[in-house]
């Protein structure tokens, strides 16, 4: 009798921990309070510009801190390396500071998330850089206020359509370059493996207006509980970005 309730508390155990593992991939995911999730990316893009297509590599490091079980702090570095020569060094980073907020109704998902975001072109391309000042171009930081808002439901059996909103607008300069993202599609959770993909249309006013349509879509697996591994992408359908395309990898853990 002993042995056999050991065996039925040991099964119980095992039960409970697999119930509770977290989808740290989820659109909605943050850290519990007192708890910090690192995200790592790296990912190589091609993007069409006037001499045909540009192309290079970037990889990023984002901390999250649960303050509470809803509200976290989040903080990303980033660096573009020097692929094909357009950088003074492979040593061009940037910066963002901010926080998310999560809200739930029942089945209701609510997000909402604000940071500012920085980098130095004077870094990146040199300290001979000047901009064209008539274009709000110029060799100080460049500063921005980013916004994002998502909304989502939860269909159960780890199912979860979504749309989100986020905004990029240049603060402290008169160019004043504004940045658009909408975004609709579905999560879906197994418990070992995590898949996500939609349609993404992105709206920027840099200059002169422009407008993409991109399929994006992910896919991670779970070797344990608290880690996540898997790979993500992109590829323009329609408007500026056709054709233009990410592709990249990731690794997210919770501690």
């Amino acid at each position: 009798m002993k042995l056999k309730s050991v065996l039925l508390a040991s099964a119980a155990v095992l039960f409970a921990g697999s119930a509770v593992a977290a989808d740290l991939t989820n659109p909605f995911y943050l850290p519990g309070k007192g708890q910090m999730t690192s995200d790592t990316k790296i990912e190589y893009f091609r993007e069409k510009d006037g001499n045909g297509h540009y192309d290079n590599y970037f990889a990023s490091e984002e901390l999250a801190y649960g303050l509470t079980d809803n509200l976290a702090i989040v903080g990303t570095l980033g660096n573009y390396f020097d692929h094909e020569g357009d950088f003074n060094n492979s040593h061009n980073f940037d910066y963002e500071i901010g926080a998310k907020y999560n809200m739930e109704h029942g089945r209701i998902k609510a997000q909402v998330a604000a940071s500012y975001y920085t980098y130095d072109p004077q870094s990146w391309f040199g300290q001979s850089y000047a901009g064209d000042p008539e274009d709000g171009q110029n060799d100080r930081w460049q500063k921005y206020i980013n916004g994002e808002i998502k909304l989502g439901a939860d269909m159960c059996d780890g199912l979860m359509p979504y749309a989100t909103y986020k905004f990029s607008g240049q603060i402290d300069s008169a160019d004043r370059e504004f940045y658009q993202s909408a975004f609709l599609g579905v999560h879906k959770y197994a418990g070992k493996w995590a898949a996500d993909g939609g349609i993404r249309y992105d709206f920027e006013t840099d200059g002169r207006n422009e407008n993409g349509v991109y399929a994006q879509a992910g896919a991670d697996y779970y070797p344990m509980d608290k880690l996540a591994v898997g790979a993500y992408g992109d590829y323009g359908i329609g408007g500026e970005g056709t054709d233009d395309y990410t592709v990249g990898l990731r690794a997210k853990v919770l501690f």
